[in-house]
């Protein structure tokens, strides 16, 4: 049974190499294996994109296209402080 390439593989050799963002693809013999990491959660976003990219060209199926937890993090903070500040500026306390 094949494993998943953890992140912190992309992260190490980003770590050893100095580079901002990696993109793995490997095959195990049965699968193709995709992992992503940025430095940044810009960077990351980028990486993340760009590996999504690359699974929809080589037909990977939609589902398994990818968002970064901490994308996904900052999102929901950014839409609770956008409600938050639209609550204030109706009067809201």
């Amino acid at each position: 049974m094949s494993k998943r390439i953890p992140i912190s593989a992309a992260k190490d050799l980003a770590d050893r190499l100095g580079l901002k963002q990696v993109i793995l693809f490997a095959w195990d013999g049965e699968l193709t294996h995709c992992v992503s990491y940025g430095r940044s959660v810009e960077d990351c976003a980028q990486a993340a994109s760009g590996a999504n990219r690359l699974k929809a060209h080589l037909g990977w199926p939609e589902s398994l296209q990818a968002e970064p937890s901490r994308v996904r993090r900052l999102q929901a903070e950014l839409a609770a402080a956008t409600a938050r500040i639209q609550e204030l500026e109706k009067g809201g306390v």
